[in-house]
């Protein structure tokens, strides 16, 4: 049982709103991990971990109000992240939940889904065809499918242990500066979470799949499911929202750190081009608060292409992976995603750097890029 690899690559036009759901609120475990609910939109809402950066990611969860039910965008990060969103969901609305859609295979986007399909087990759950065959497949192998499996929890438990003690070590590392240990005291609780919000942990496979578009209609609030191409992932899918003119994007843009494994380079720049292409007015990432503009997305375009430029040539030369990652700089973009904070400029290169260079070269190569895990 493993927790999801990109994590241990180094070592997750309506009524008015009432007024409980005007504001943000949240709901926290004991340690204080914490998922808050804010309003985007008149019956469109995000569930997002709360900052600062974390290690232990849990994926954005965007919930649509339509006329007949509620539509999710992912379900959180575990069967504990998953009860939680179940409770938020609630607060806003006591419609039923109709449909989720699984923008991608990552772990901490479709583990919440055991909790959510036991308050509404009716509910449809969607993906892309590939997504499917990663969360039935060698990415997602080591979780149970469709039931939890108490020998897989006591895997995951340990692993948790494990993990639980790599961060207290580094929490109390003096040689780190201090920004560093507080990020690891942070995430360190965050494992103790994650440990007994993973109990029960299942794979819930999706009910139906699409290829290239799908609508979720409604009179006032459509959404399109989307696929624009391979990007993060071979099996990305975005969630828009045409009159409100909101993307709800996936892992295909994540911040303030973006990931990179498993990604396909070329590919993904041009899906970022028809994402942009959409004319949003409000762009909510996997990871990360909401965006306004395409800033941020024009900056994720940027690192790609940089990356890509800094190790085709060394490729060219036939250097192989090592030699290549030692002469890779990517110290201004650092800058630009991570400023001068060691606690992001750590994770830069751990969740980018390493993992897109691979991606870079086996795309220079013309090797084939598989899903971590594969």
């Amino acid at each position: 049982m493993k927790l999801p690899s990109f994590l241990f690559a180094t070592l997750a036009l309506a009524a008015p709103l009432p007024v409980s759901a005007a504001e943000p609120h949240g709901t926290a475990t004991a340690t204080g991990h914490l998922q808050i609910i804010e309003p985007l939109a008149p019956r469109v809402w995000l569930i997002r971990q709360a900052e600062p950066f974390q290690l232990q990611p849990v994926g954005n969860v965007t919930l649509i109000e339509q006329a007949d039910g509620l539509v999710l965008v992912d379900s959180g990060g575990s069967p504990g992240s998953g009860r939680r969103v179940v409770d938020l969901v609630r607060s806003v609305s006591s419609k039923p939940l109709k449909a989720v859609l699984v923008t991608h295979w990552h772990g901490d986007h479709p583990l919440g889904l055991p909790a959510i399909v036991a308050a509404w087990p009716q509910a449809r759950i969607i993906a892309h065809a590939r997504t499917r065959d990663h969360l039935l497949g060698p990415p997602m192998a080591d979780y149970p499918k469709g039931a939890p499996d108490p020998e897989a929890d006591a895997k995951m438990a340990e692993q948790a242990d494990g993990a639980a003690a790599f961060l207290a070590r580094n929490a109390a590392d003096p040689a780190l500066s201090e920004a560093e240990r507080a990020g690891f005291a942070r995430t360190l609780a965050a494992f103790r979470s994650l440990r007994s919000d993973m109990e029960g942990a299942f794979v819930v496979v999706p009910t139906e799949t699409f290829d290239d578009s799908l609508r979720i209609d409604d009179p006032e609030v459509p959404v399109d499911l989307l696929h624009l191409g391979r990007a993060n992932t071979d099996g990305d899918a975005v969630a828009w929202l045409p009159r409100q003119r909101i993307v709800v994007a996936g892992d295909m843009v994540v911040a303030p750190i973006p990931f990179g494994f498993g990604s396909f380079p070329a590919e993904w720049i041009e899906a970022l081009g028809r994402l942009r292409a959409l004319e949003f007015a409000l762009l909510v990432p996997g990871h990360g608060r909401p965006q306004a503009d395409a800033a941020y997305l024009d900056r994720l375009v940027g690192l790609i292409a940089e990356t890509r430029a800094q190790v085709a040539p060394l490729a060219a030369q036939g250097l192989d992976l090592d030699a290549v990652r030692a002469r890779v700089g990517l110290s201004a973009q650092k800058a630009l995603f991570a400023g001068d904070d060691p606690w992001l400029g750590r994770w830069f290169d751990a969740y980018w750097v390493r993992p897109m260079t691979e991606a870079a070269w086996r795309e220079a190569n013309g090797l084939e890029i598989v899903q971590p895990g594969s």
